[in-house]
């Protein structure tokens, strides 16, 4: 290994800490009401990308302006792309440890409010 590019303990302990948030958040994903968030982002993006769908086969109508349908099509792409990147940062995919603590704290703020409003 080259000299000075060895994981610094600083950036160890951060890959160690977000493998063990999204531990956290893999197994939180499995249980309700955690997994009815999870599930819906899933949802989400599944609809959003038959509308995607839909939105294509529109344009290829006759006399549909691409133009006019292009900021619906871009509006369900995005949806789609959020709704299911969503979904796996709460299956435990974060990418950061900012990630991961922001998605944990979501999923424990979204069981609370489900056990309050039940």
């Amino acid at each position: 290994m080259p000299e000075g590019s060895e994981k610094s303990p600083i950036t160890l302990s951060r890959t160690l800490q977000l493998s063990c948030v999204n531990e956290k958040i893999a197994k939180l994903a499995h249980v309700n009401p955690h997994s009815n968030v999870y599930g819906v982002f899933v949802l989400t993006g599944r609809l959003a990308h038959r509308a995607v769908d839909t939105a294509l086969e529109i344009q290829k109508l006759p006399g549909v302006e691409i133009a006019q349908i292009e900021p619906v099509l871009n509006f369900w792409y995005r949806l789609s792309d959020y709704a299911r990147t969503a979904a796996l940062n709460c299956a435990g995919g974060n990418q950061t440890l900012a990630e991961a603590l922001i998605t944990y704290q979501f999923l424990q703020t979204a069981a609370e409010e489900k056990t309050d409003a039940g």
